[in-house]
């Protein structure tokens, strides 16, 4: 069973304390009385769900959405507001608001919706369960059980982990070269993108450039009326 975290931040004890002793027989609670120390706690733990306060001292909680959105983008908020302002509302939910509540807080209501945002937590769990899965059963890999493959495989696992870092494998023909290069690919934070193959060596050095990087109307003799996307926009 999937055991599920909840931030409350708001400055109003009797709203934290209230909202604590509600859900902590199901949830793990931690309250905060602004959005800075909530963030800062972010730092270290992050949790399923956020019940935001939006008239917060200092730091508003309009304001918490997008910095507690960069630091995770998964995390779902449910806003907490003292009257229904439709323009506030609506500034929430740009902004990656899951749902909203107004004070005073009906249980049963907020109760439906923590529901509900949970419940969308754990089919996305899930899912990128079933993804990892699926992925680590149909990875390109080397078949061995050498100290060298199992070695080079490890170091495969490190390399993924590093998306930024620029690559450059090298080796005789027909020694693996792109099936390491798909191995990284797929292993690291980017495996939903496409992972393209281009053999340079049977392109002319004089197409080279637009093919890579595409090319606009008109940008030479013969180019084509629409254009051409090049193969790093793939």
């Amino acid at each position: 069973m999937i055991s599920f975290s909840i931030y409350i931040v708001d400055d109003e004890e009797i709203i934290r304390e209230g909202l604590t002793m509600a859900f902590e027989e199901n949830y793990n609670i931690k309250s905060f009385l602004n959005a800075e120390s909530a963030l800062k706690a972010l730092q270290t733990n992050l949790p399923d769900l956020i019940l935001l306060d939006i008239g917060l001292p200092g730091m508003s909680g309009i304001d918490a959405i997008s910095k507690i959105k960069k630091l995770c983008p998964e995390i779902l908020i449910i806003m907490i507001s003292a009257y229904e302002d439709i323009d506030t509302v609506i500034s929430a939910m740009k902004l990656g608001a899951y749902d909203y509540v107004v004070k005073p807080i009906q249980m049963d209501g907020l109760e439906v919706t923590i529901c509900n945002a949970l419940e969308t937590i754990r089919l996305r769990k899930e899912v990128q369960a079933l993804q990892k899965k699926y992925l680590k059963e149909n990875l390109p890999c080397f078949i061995g059980e050498s100290d060298t493959i199992q070695n080079m495989m490890d170091f495969l696992d490190k390399v993924a982990k590093s998306p930024s870092t620029p690559i450059l494998i090298t080796g005789e023909t027909g020694t693996g070269k792109e099936l390491i290069a798909s191995s990284i690919h797929h292993r690291s934070p980017n495996y939903k993108g496409n992972f393209i193959t281009v053999n340079c060596a049977a392109i002319p050095k004089d197409l080279i450039e637009s093919e890579i990087f595409g090319y606009i109307k008109g940008a030479f003799s013969g180019a084509d009326i629409a254009g051409k996307k090049g193969l790093v926009e793939d």
